[in-house]
């Protein structure tokens, strides 16, 4: 496989490029990332085809993108075209004008398309029943998968550019109440029959991809005044339409997060979102930053052999790679928080879960990453790191867990009240700081960064968990530094802490 590959995605609205640097053993980083407006769709769908200036425009932006992803050392240039040249009866000219670039253009179908969608957003196997909606410029996705099943592939004929300027409806000006339901109504008359499949199967999950549901989870963050831009409520998006309807497109793009090159087609788009949200009975929409140019990446792997290796993993490891962790260190902190969960479960001092194990081990390899901004305070840097990584395979809360794990790894450790941990769900909380103190401890006993420690015993006895570290080397650093962090053990585990040393 070649060490780095570009995926272009030519879309209705805009031409994406990611280009990814292969690492062994994993998925891949992105090392560069870019996106140009086009409006294929725009002339689309008011004239009917492709017009000169759109396809000029295209061929520009590929001939750019070309010569960046060979500048990065591209062997190969995967370019995917979706609903726009699907529909233009002039397709063709735009495949010439890949073509005069180097580039060789594949219109993929709607159902092709959405598959591919499902693994960038969902990765390759899902934990849980996904639904998966990308609203596109000319065609929203839809994909309903389980494990590594497809259940329900279908693209609909809905996008923020066609219901912008192909529903005879101008929504340069203000939209009246009785034009937005009109908008809204023929959403549903297009997707009956995609709703009611959808609706059989059922789903625990959604997620939304795409630069409409960015914009619209970022515009509804802004209007509740917070930073979490990775979900939209039904609610909150009700509200959020009825004010960009009694604004026009100028007063629009004066809001926070919504740009004057979405401020025209910001209600379109919202159409659909709200529409399916209704129609489905979704109140609540994770928001994907990933697309079909990941699920390229991903389906590129998946056909040179990579279809059995986990995607978590893969992604953990990737970043880790990036942010040059030390490896000897990270794989002794990985064995020493496994051994010590297993050794607590079996003694009694804490319940098993195989889900936050999983994700304290993921913790472990990345806990130093911030380091590779700087060692001071480099906790928190990793806690930055990993929250705004947008790690394949891994949903929100399950990134903000890991982040928050790193960032008690060192210094100073929360308790129940913590101001950093105000935002997770009470029940929650108990067993974060459980893990939280494990990784810490394991950190500690690779103090020395020689991965001394050869085994690692634990006995519950009275109240007191009696925990005995048998070493190659002397770990009187070690001690001290475990002895200081004792009460704050108590605090986590309701258990006093006796540690015992055994030199080898």
């Amino acid at each position: 496989m070649p060490d780095s590959v570009a995926f272009i995605d030519v879309g209705t609205n805009s031409i994406h490029m990611l280009v990814v640097r292969f690492y062994e053993g994993s998925m891949g980083t992105p090392i560069f990332h870019d996106k140009e407006t086009v409006r294929m769709g725009k002339s689309l769908y008011e004239t009917g085809r492709l017009d000169e200036p759109t396809i000029e425009k295209a061929k520009l932006v590929l001939s750019k993108f070309a010569e960046i992803a060979r500048s990065n050392g591209c062997s190969e240039i995967i370019a995917m075209a979706t609903c726009a040249a699907r529909e233009a009866p002039n397709r063709h000219e735009l495949v010439e004008a890949a073509a005069e670039c180097g580039i060789r253009l594949q219109i993929i179908p709607g159902r092709e398309e959405a598959r591919l969608v499902r693994l960038g957003v969902a990765g390759p196997d899902c934990a849980r029943r996904t639904l998966c909606i990308d609203v596109g410029g000319g065609s929203t996705e839809i994909a309903l998968a389980e494990g590594k099943d497809d259940l329900y592939l279908d693209s609909l004929s809905l996008g923020a550019i066609r219901m912008s300027f192909g529903t005879g409806i101008d929504q340069s000006g203000k939209v009246s109440p009785k034009q937005y339901e009109t908008l809204k109504r023929m959403v549903a008359a297009q997707c009956y029959h995609t709703v009611a499949a959808v609706r059989d199967r059922g789903f625990e999950r959604v997620i939304g991809s795409s630069g409409t549901m960015e914009v619209l989870a970022e515009a509804c963050a802004a209007k509740r005044g917070d930073m979490d831009t990775d979900v939209i409520t039904r609610t909150e998006l009700k509200a959020l339409m009825r004010q960009l309807c009694s604004m026009t497109a100028a007063e629009r793009c004066k809001l926070p997060k919504i740009s004057a090159s979405r401020a025209d087609i910001a209600i379109g788009g919202g159409s659909v979102v709200e529409a399916l949200m209704d129609l489905l009975d979704i109140e609540r929409i994770e928001v994907s930053h990933n697309g079909l140019r990941e699920g390229m990446k991903t389906d590129y792997l998946m056909k040179h052999g990579h279809s059995d290796f986990s995607v978590r993993s893969s992604s953990v490891r990737a970043l880790a790679v990036r942010c040059g962790c030390d490896t000897r260190h990270e794989e002794a902190v990985i064995r020493y928080s496994d051994m010590i969960c297993r050794e607590f479960v079996s003694a009694g001092i804490m319940q098993d879960s195989m889900r936050l194990r999983e994700l304290l081990l993921y913790a472990a390899r990345l806990h130093d990453i911030g380091a590779f901004i700087s060692y001071e305070r480099h906790n928190v840097f990793s806690y930055t790191i990993i929250r705004n990584s947008y790690l394949a395979g891994f949903d929100n809360s399950e990134l903000e867990w890991m982040a928050l794990l790193t960032r008690f790894h060192h210094g100073s450790f929360p308790n129940a009240g913590s101001r950093f941990l105000l935002e997770m769900d009470k029940r929650s909380v108990p067993d974060f700081l459980r893990y939280a103190m494990i990784l810490k401890i394991a950190d500690i006993l690779d103090r020395g960064r020689d991965g001394a420690v050869d085994e690692i015993r634990a006995e519950l006895l009275n109240g007191t968990v009696n925990l005995t570290i048998t070493t190659y080397s002397d770990l009187s650093m070690v001690e001290w530094k475990l002895s200081s962090i004792a009460k704050d053990f108590e605090n986590a585990f309701g258990l006093r802490l006796n540690v015992e040393y055994l030199r080898i």
